[in-house]
């Protein structure tokens, strides 16, 4: 095609981005597929699609790395230290990830492997020694941090495909958050429907009152006008419940609304899911210390998703030798031994 070409009648304009087309074709697939049969679905998503793909091409490229996490280079980098407090523990995290054999089954001959490696960070209160000037300080408030459940992602064959294939994941995982987010508001939809149901009910029973209407108390107000305050109260929820509804069902009243949805939501990728980069400054045992004091400065890139479920931890690029990796022989041999 011509530089030009689009500008002719019946000739649709090239994406901007040339990544945009297998977005679309992503994202569709994982919310609804019925979203294809729309007219001008591609037009539509396009550019949220891009402002989403620039997000997560931005936040990969601000990760640090790959980091060198060898055994032997374990004891040279704060990272590794603060996550791990043994270097043979890396070569057990390495070995015992199903992905990482697995990848290394269909690519043999690799000297090195590529990978995420991640772990839940707890910021975790409590009381210690800390370094005063030249004296310690007993009871002294510390923070301590620690990491748990290590796991490595996206096993790959070469920093430049592991890039590619975390831009890739951190964009399925915005397909995710709206489908969680949809799949809330049309809950959310449900539950009101139910709660304007009982509403009526309700104020059906009220208007009728039973015997209670030929009550009065003793010192307060009659029955009937406790009745009418209640009525109005009921009448009050049930008019403020159908207009979430009917605010709701503008949103998502039909397949069109629901794209018009997605397309606004994803144009905001910064909302769906929280990338920032945690510093930290810490001594031997991983409690933090002040600028001042004696330790080592952490850098990590931090995460938090909601879909499928709430979730946060901190994420490392890395390289590692894959002469280090126990073969899966030598692990089945081992759990043989221990629980024989």
């Amino acid at each position: 095609m011509g530089l030009f070409d689009w500008l002719l009648p019946g000739k649709a304009r090239p994406p901007e981005d040339p990544d945009q087309e297998a977005g679309i074709e992503r994202l569709v697939q994982a919310i609804d597929p019925r979203l294809k049969a729309l007219s001008g679905t591609a037009a539509r998503l396009g550019p949220s699609v891009t402002r989403a793909l620039e997000f997560c091409r931005r936040s990969v490229a601000d990760l640090p790395g790959p980091l060198d996490a060898s055994p032997e280079h374990w004891r040279e980098s704060p990272q590794l230290r603060a996550l791990f407090a043994r270097a043979d523990e890396l070569q057990q995290v390495f070995s015992r990830q199903a992905l990482v054999q697995e990848h290394l089954e269909q690519h043999p001959g690799e000297p090195m492997l590529y990978a995420i490696l991640g772990a839940v960070l707890q910021e975790k209160k409590g009381f210690g020694v800390a370094l005063n000037g030249d004296a310690l300080q007993h009871d002294v408030a510390v923070t301590t941090l620690n990491f748990e459940n290590h796991r490595l992602y996206l096993p790959s064959s070469g920093a430049a495909q592991l890039e590619h294939d975390l831009v890739w994941a951190l964009f399925d995982q915005l397909g995710l958050e709206i489908l969680a987010r949809l799949s809330a508001m049309k809950e959310n939809q449900a539950d009101l429907q139910e709660e304007i149901a009982l509403l009526r009910t309700q104020l059906a029973h009220l208007e009728h009152q039973g015997l209670g209407q030929v009550f009065c108390g003793d010192g307060g107000e009659p029955q009937g006008e406790s009745c009418a305050h209640l009525a109005a109260r009921l009448a009050d929820r049930l008019k403020a419940r159908q207009e979430a509804l009917s605010q709701s069902r503008r949103q998502l009243l039909t397949l069109d609304d629901t794209l018009a949805w997605i397309a606004d939501t994803l144009a905001e990728p910064e909302d769906l899911v929280d990338v920032d980069v945690l510093d930290y400054r810490v001594d031997s045992v991983n409690q933090l210390v002040g600028p001042g004091q004696p330790g080592e400065d952490l850098h990590f890139c931090h995460f938090r998703f909601t879909a499928p479920h709430p979730r946060q931890g901190v994420i490392l690029r890395v390289s590692y030798p894959v002469a280090e990796v126990l073969p899966r022989s030598v692990l089945t041999r081992e759990i043989e031994r221990l629980y024989g």
